[in-house]
């Protein structure tokens, strides 16, 4: 028997600004994006209102996974190029909060998430993560892996990776 393609078709993924969220949805997003502890959630809530962009993904009406370009943070940004040892503009975006409920993982809906977040930004991007499976998102939407690894705060060897 021929393995068959994950079901894609009802999900709607689509990108907005974080204000045209409802209140509740802003917080599913937010709630999807902490549970999986990569992320303090204290940073969350108060970036993720911020977001230049946040893409949603949804399935039946529900909010089932979520990513954002990250409102720009210069001295984070200056941060993560030390621990990198990769120079680029503080004034970079990041993209990050990629997140998509355990129940649904396995759709290419990161891919999808990560697609939808492009299609609205034509800037440089940077992300890091520790994630085996983001890193497989982020090099199949040409971002590369650039400089040293360093060890995160909450979980693993953080790397960057830099989408131009």
């Amino acid at each position: 028997m021929k393995p068959q393609a994950p079901d894609t078709d009802d999900y709607d993924v689509s990108p907005s600004a974080a204000g045209d969220l409802a209140e509740a949805d802003l917080a599913e997003c937010i709630r999807l994006v902490t549970e999986g502890n990569a992320v303090d959630p204290k940073y969350a809530k108060r970036d993720l209102p911020r977001a230049l962009v946040v893409a949603v993904a949804r399935k039946g009406g529900q909010i089932v996974g979520v990513g954002t370009i990250k409102p720009v943070r210069r001295e984070y940004a200056s941060g993560i190029a030390v621990k990198s040892g990769v120079p680029f503009s503080p004034d970079t975006p990041e993209l990050g909060y990629v997140s998509v409920h355990p129940d649904h993982q396995g759709k290419r809906l990161s891919h999808r998430l990560v697609e939808a977040l492009q299609s609205i930004s034509t800037k440089t991007l940077f992300a890091t993560t520790s994630s085996d499976r983001m890193k497989a998102t982020l090099t199949k939407a040409g971002f590369v892996q650039r400089g040293n690894e360093w060890k995160g705060r909450r979980q693993g060897q953080l790397s960057l990776w830099m989408k131009e």
